[in-house]
């Protein structure tokens, strides 16, 4: 079942889009003295902004923009607009400190709308019961993927993460509750596989799951097959933030991410000039809600490195399509000239098989004299674990993989499972930082 947004005709889509970003646009202006500040100096009114076209007359707004606000009018910035928040979340915090952003009960209502109609489409139904695996923090993930299901009659198990409930009482929740689908970041989806092996339980018979949907980090292709493989199970990737709370979805075809167009305009811009990029090329990710009351986001750069899809799914939705992350503008590493993302490099590291899940981009020097350290846990019961000679061969191979994936032959540490971050399970995260800098801290040796 689909909503009627769903397959509507193209310019019926682009007309509400229009209606709403005009009422989107006069609610900032009057509510909201961030944005009013920026179009004043813009030279913008918002009589000027009539059509999707004009939405580009507006300047777009960086993490670094609401980080000065927040700085110039604590604690909340003047970003958030007049309206009593019912809840607040916060960014993750990846990429500098978590920035609050008030919802509205009326924009949490509608997140979670956004959230069943993404679930619904994923096969998820009234009758299924869902163990999520997400915090129940700050970070919005855990609240919306509970409320999604709910919203569809669906019942939930909210375990939340290892940290809040260990993993091995998870897994007893699992086999003993019998949950039909799971959410979880891809990692921890097979981290438990593995914790479930250890308990002498087989994945793939003794558990009841027919989905799990994922998000949070990314998901290759060769992941998504070990998932599905590991539980026997269809495995959907799902996109989104804080600030694109619930903004897209992965059909049944699984050609990229729907965008929920009745609630974002999504833009990709060149990286260098800032203009518009044609369908299908790559550029960075730009968004303007539709629909909230409280910190609305108008043309804000995401950062993710995507492009956008205009042709028709197959599955007859008419909304358009995002490809998946290729990277971050923020953490592209320049290497003797060569542009690198971390998500190329983890693409080529899930290729081989003798690796785990766990590891990091050490960058040492700098611009002008960079070196990259891969280091990276292998899998527990490969030859690596007890064969110096087989140690060194997956190192070859490794650096291989990734020229031949990234461009740049980077140096490779070795590590046993669990020796990189002592610690810290996966399962208590929701997010991992990929790349370190140590321009003045000597590597570590695997």
């Amino acid at each position: 079942m689909t909503e009627p947004i769903e397959t509507a005709a193209r310019s019926k889509i682009i007309a509400l889009q229009e209606r709403l970003l005009r009422e989107q646009v006069e609610k900032a202006w009057r509510d909201v003295p961030f944005y009013r500040e920026r179009w004043e100096a813009a030279g913008v009114t918002p009589e000027e902004i009539r059509t999707l076209e004009d939405l580009r007359r507006l300047p777009v707004v960086t993490k670094a923009d609401f980080d000065e606000d927040l700085r110039a009018h604590p604690p909340f910035g003047s970003c958030q607009g007049k309206r009593t928040p019912a809840r607040i979340h916060a960014s993750s915090g990846t990429t500098g400190d978590p920035r609050p952003v008030h919802c509205t009960e009326r924009d949490c209502e509608q997140i979670a709308a956004l959230s069943a109609r993404r679930l619904r489409a994923q096969g998820i139904e009234a009758g299924d019961l869902v163990q999520v695996t997400l915090p129940y923090t700050l970070y919005i993930g855990g609240v919306i993927a509970l409320e999604g299901a709910m919203l569809l009659g669906a019942g939930v198990i909210p375990t939340g993460t290892g940290a809040m409930t260990p993993t091995r009482r998870q897994i007893q929740i699992a086999h003993d509750w019998r949950p039909t689908v799971l959410c979880a970041t891809p990692s921890y989806a097979l981290g438990l596989a593995g914790v479930a092996s250890d308990m002498g339980l087989n994945p793939e018979r003794d558990f009841n799951f027919r989905i799990i949907y994922v998000t949070a980090e990314v998901l290759t292709a060769e992941m998504r097959r070990e998932i599905e493989q590991t539980w026997n199970v269809t495995v959907f990737d799902n996109y989104g933030s804080v600030e694109a709370a619930a903004s897209t979805f992965e059909c049944p075809e699984q050609a990229g991410w729907h965008i929920s167009e009745d609630a974002y305009i999504f833009e990709v811009l060149d990286l260098e000039t800032g203009e518009p990029v044609e369908a299908g090329q790559d550029g960075v990710l730009v968004i303007t809600s539709l629909f909230r009351e409280a910190s609305p986001f108008l043309r804000y750069r995401v950062g993710d490195i995507v492009s956008i899809e205009e042709e028709p799914c197959a599955c007859g939705r008419t909304l358009r399509r995002m490809s998946g992350v290729k990277g971050r503008a923020d953490e592209m590493l320049k290497i003797r000239g060569i542009s690198v993302y971390p998500t190329t490099v983890e693409r080529a590291l899930w290729e081989i098989a003798e690796l785990g899940s766990e590891w990091q981009l050490v960058v040492d020097g700098l611009v002008s004299a960079r070196e990259v350290t891969v280091e990276v846990e292998y899998a527990a019961g490969t030859d690596a674990e007890t064969d110096e000679a087989a140690r060194a061969g997956l190192a070859e191979r490794v650096a291989d993989r990734v020229k031949a994936k990234a461009g740049i032959r980077p140096r490779v540490a070795l590590f046993a499972p669990g020796e990189l971050f002592p610690g810290q399970a996966v399962g208590s995260r929701v997010k991992r930082k990929r790349v370190v800098e140590r321009k003045d801290q000597g590597r570590r040796d695997g």
